[in-house]
């Protein structure tokens, strides 16, 4: 923009004063364009001075930095863009901000008030020392913000920077932009800027768009997204993309017949492996406006995929028959759906796409994969034709490959870590052991592990998991590590159900490097919780899903598709280890809970006070040292119940008993024999006096009033490591009772000689 004469321009302090104002500032907004489809995916806010609308910002902050009130003047421009509400769509705000207001305490007030925003770093100077500057940045994410790097290739946003850094996105300095359509050296330094972004996790942003040469340029190199005046000039409104503009991107006319049939042939030539020839093939399609293509080959029985270009989620291991890519892969042959809102087939990886084409990749006569394109434009036959040619030279190269490729290091990661699976004694063991492996195979640091029961009718042994679905009933997390993994475990049961329902047909599903991956439902409801990236794996018994392990990170949207073919192996091994130990659980469970009553039996009592592996788990949580109470009680003239009353009455007095003290909560109640049970349970001391256990006892006198029986029960204070020794102190305190008319309770001084009665009147 140009400025005024200096002798124009107005006194320093009148700006700024100006810019103080209520409604000082006027924030407009410039829509940031995804260059794939035309899609606003944001708005960056860019601020006038309402008194002064001909002064470049440029001059008014330079005016304020004069006055030592740059920060305030930022602040009002920042509390100008809150003002403006959420964007439509739910696109991203986009707002500037340098490094000196960035760490301080307003900003932070301020970014709370924010709709979904992204961050530009900013600098009018050299940043001093980063690590302030990292940590704000670390805490700001952790609320949900994004961040960008401004001015990328001018001025002091040097590589090193950015490094430093770790943006979300990467803005892309106009001064590469401009005229880059016929400029080599231009080309090939946004060229590197993408390649490098991509290497990093970013998205690049092409700055300062004015000719469609230019554009056209930019969507060849594969820039993810652009801003500028071709696209949409800033307005105080939100804008959107002009005619121009989406007669680049999205043009409506059908591509030419003959495609640069010799390019990609050359290109296709030069690949070395299957999957360089299926990213050939991805990156020539993407090129034609309006095109996001995959490619898929199958391994294993299930189609993996090698290569896909504008999808955020990456549907891995579909199995055959699922989507539209596996029906095509399932049946051989050739399918084009151009409504994909009317075909239940479709699975959605980004969001926009009208139509698909997925076609069936064949070597030597066997279907070996499928090329899929999505389509954000209305499909003409002539897309079809595109895509038939390129899956017909992608056959052509792929019979040449082979089948060889390179074994994996990360087998050898997997081989290091399943033993640990292996020796886990128990399904919560297990479970945690699984959740340590996936850690450190991925380098996500937070996971959490649900296991979904499911109503009997679950899919026959050998069938595909389409064929039936049983209802499931419940969802419940049962392992959870990392900072984020007790947010994991409040998840809403209807996310969890929507990330299960996800992956029901696919052996994996994870984030596609950027800061958008998580942006498609449901895994918004990640995105929502802090997390930047993240792997989704159905663990499976057989063909039923048992488990859902859910990975994130903060840190990184990347995850090495390598990792995640070693989760796939070891969820594979988890799941059948899983399913036998709960069942020998519920074998375990069988024998040691008394049929009658349904707590435990004096076999499972005896395990737990001789300390052997199958009764460790009772009373853990309490640590070590920490006090108990540990209880025995007697129904007072029981026999004459089952005399006067019968046996089903004498049964149902038990039961009566049992469900009593087993409301308790943190006890545990086991049945010794006849009408004898035994009970430990937190320590809730009232002055030496067990709370909860002394209301039981009363409630129990009131239930058992009818049958015309009472109970009597004996206490000791102790610890899980003294439970043995106690036990003997509270039989000796039911000993007391019974001797002093019974029908209450009696609490033993721990490890003493006489005890006094002390307890309820029967």
């Amino acid at each position: 923009m140009t400025t005024a004469p200096d002798e124009l321009l107005p006194a320093p302090a009148a700006v700024v004063e100006g810019l103080l104002r209520p409604d000082g500032i006027q924030a407009y907004r410039q829509p940031v364009v995804r260059v794939s489809d035309s899609a606003v995916v944001g708005h960056e806010v860019l601020s006038r001075a309402t008194q002064f609308p001909a002064m470049s910002p440029a001059d008014w902050l330079a005016a304020a930095d004069d006055l030592g009130l740059r920060a305030e003047v930022e602040l009002a421009c920042l509390e100008a863009a809150a003002a403006l509400g959420e964007p439509p769509d739910r696109a991203l705000l986009f707002v500037n901000v340098s490094p000196d207001v960035l760490v301080g305490e307003e900003f932070s007030q301020v970014a709370a008030r924010l709709p979904r925003h992204v961050i530009e770093v900013t600098e009018h100077h050299a940043v001093e020392g980063y690590e302030p500057l990292r940590e704000a940045l670390s805490r700001l994410r952790g609320s949900g913000s994004l961040v960008a790097v401004d001015d990328v290739g001018a001025g002091y946003a040097s590589m090193a920077h950015v490094l430093q850094l770790n943006p979300s996105f990467i803005k892309i300095d106009r001064s590469l932009v401009q005229g880059i359509d016929n400029d080599p050296g231009r080309r090939a330094l946004v060229e590197a800027l993408q390649a490098f972004a991509a290497a990093v996790g970013a998205l690049t942003i092409a700055e300062g768009v004015e000719t469609e040469d230019e554009l056209r340029a930019l969507r060849d190199i594969g820039v993810d997204l652009a801003q500028g005046y071709l696209l949409a000039r800033p307005a105080p409104a939100w804008a959107d993309v002009t005619a121009e503009a989406r007669r680049v991107l999205v043009p409506q006319s059908p591509p030419a017949e003959a495609i640069d049939q010799e390019t990609l042939e050359v290109e296709l030539a030069a690949a070395r492996t299957a999957a360089a020839a299926c990213d050939v093939v991805g990156r020539f399609l993407a090129r034609h406006g309006g095109l996001l293509p995959s490619v898929y080959l199958e391994r294993g029985g299930i189609l993996r995929c090698h290569s896909r270009r504008g999808q955020w989620l990456v549907l891995d291991g579909l199995r055959p028959g699922v989507g539209i890519t596996g029906a095509a892969y399932a049946t051989g042959t050739e399918i084009v759906v151009r409504d994909v809102s009317d075909d239940r087939r479709y699975r959605i990886a980004v969001p926009g796409v009208c139509a698909e084409i997925a076609i069936p990749l064949r070597v030597d006569g066997r279907v070996v994969g499928a090329l899929n394109v999505d389509a954000v434009t209305p499909l003409h036959d002539e897309h079809v034709r595109l895509a038939r040619r390129c899956a017909g030279l992608l056959e052509e190269r792929l019979a040449t490959l082979g089948s060889h490729g390179r074994v994996s290091t990360v087998l050898h990661d997997v081989a290091a870590l399943a033993p640990a699976l292996s020796l886990a004694g128990s399904a919560p063991d297990l479970c945690h052991a699984l959740l340590r492996a996936a850690a450190e195979l991925t380098g996500f640091e937070s996971a959490c592990l649900w296991h979904i029961e499911r109503r009997p009718g679950a899919p026959e042994p050998g069938a595909p998991p389409q064929a039936s679905r049983a209802e499931v009933v419940r969802r419940r997390a049962t392992a959870a590590t990392g900072p984020a993994g007790p947010t994991l475990t409040r998840l809403a049961p209807d996310d969890v159900a929507a990330l299960a329902e996800l992956v029901e047909d696919l052996s994996s599903c994870y984030s596609g490097g950027t800061d958008l991956s998580l942006d498609v439902p449901p895994a918004q409801a990640l995105r929502t919780n802090g997390a930047r990236g993240a792997v989704i794996v159905p663990i499976r018994d057989g063909w039923r899903m048992t488990d859902l392990l859910v990975l994130t990170s903060a840190e990184t949207a990347y995850v090495a598709p390598d990792a995640v073919d070693g989760l796939e192996l070891l969820c594979l091994q988890a799941g059948s280890r899983l399913a036998a130990l709960r069942r020998v659980a519920e074998l375990e469970e069988l024998v040691h809970r008394d049929a009658l009553t349904g707590v435990g039996n004096r076999g499972l009592w005896q395990m737990v006070v001789g300390d052997t592996p199958g009764g460790r788990a009772f009373g853990r949580d309490a640590g070590p040292g920490q006090p108990m109470w540990v209880a025995v009680a007697d129904v007072d003239r029981f026999k004459a119940v089952n005399d006067g009353h019968g046996h089903l009455i004498g049964d149902e007095v038990l039961r009566r008993v049992a469900e009593t003290f087993a409301g308790l909560p943190g006890w545990s109640v086991f049945r010794l024999g006849g009408d004898e049970f035994a009970l430990f349970g937190p320590a809730d001391d009232d002055g030496g006096w067990p709370r909860a256990l002394g209301a039981a006892v009363d409630e129990a006198q009131t239930v058992l009033g009818e049958y015309g029986v009472a109970v009597s029960v004996g206490a000791a204070r102790t610890t899980r490591e003294r439970l043995a020794l106690d036990h003997a102190l509270a039989d000796s305190a039911l000993f007391r009772r019974k001797r002093a008319g019974g029908a209450g309770l009696t609490v033993a001084a721990p490890h003493s000689g006489a005890t006094p009665v002390v307890g309820t009147d029967g």
